[in-house]
């Protein structure tokens, strides 16, 4: 035994720095894998207090970092499949859930922090004024409006400010009215592709908000 190993020493160094070297790697990959899923958003849009109308829409950051809301918008569709966007961003501090501006604006939400984003109606009458599917002071009819909606929320993560979405699709039954959550859950946008199209939301919404303020003061 010993006479071989002496005899094929200088091959069995190689190959047992190549085996090590092997290990080595595929460990490092695997620690690499690891901290990429601990350092990766995880965002969750959840529904509180009920399902009615009146029902809470909640932003959770159950990720390792905080994370910087930027916007909320919703896609209504309605009873002819037509899809109509609103955004529903800067005007939380109006909404009528009696939570202060500090604890549902624009801002950071810390690790396992959530927002209230506001009542579910609050928030679908806001997109469908934006979205122009009602008028200013017009009220939202629920039950006969919208189908379904998706909420989606836009942050910035990790020290690159990453631009991330989160969306959760809802059912509304007219028969309450009431609103259900769809059971695959939250879904997370966090592609080269979703953030180009995140940023060119983002752009489109600043663009339209200094639209608005020029004809505003004009």
């Amino acid at each position: 035994m010993w006479s071989f190993i002496s005899a094929h020493a200088p091959a069995l160094t190689v190959i047992v720095t190549a085996v090590t070297l092997i290990v080595w790697t595929v460990y490092g990959q695997i620690m690499s894998a690891n901290q990429r899923r601990q350092q990766k958003p995880q965002l969750f849009i959840k529904q509180a207090k009920g399902h009615g109308p009146d029902s809470i829409c909640l932003l959770s950051n159950m990720g390792k970092e905080s994370v910087y809301l930027r916007a909320v918008f919703i896609d209504l569709h309605d009873a002819e499949g037509e899809c109509h966007t609103g955004s529903v961003e800067k005007q939380w501090q109006a909404q009528p859930s009696g939570a202060g501006a500090e604890a549902i604006g624009q801002g950071p939400i810390a690790p396992s922090q959530q927002l209230d984003l506001g009542p579910f109606e609050w928030l679908l009458a806001e997109a469908a004024r934006k979205a122009g599917m009602i008028e200013a002071e017009e009220d939202l009819d629920l039950a006969h409006a919208i189908d379904a909606f998706t909420v989606t929320a836009i942050v910035t993560a990790g020290p690159y400010e990453q631009i991330v979405g989160a969306e959760h699709r809802f059912s509304v039954d007219a028969t309450g009215p009431s609103i259900r959550a769809d059971t695959h859950g939250t879904r997370l946008r966090a592609s080269r592709r979703d953030a180009r199209a995140l940023e060119r939301y983002l752009r489109a919404m600043t663009e339209a908000d200094r639209r608005t303020q020029t004809t505003g003061h004009s």
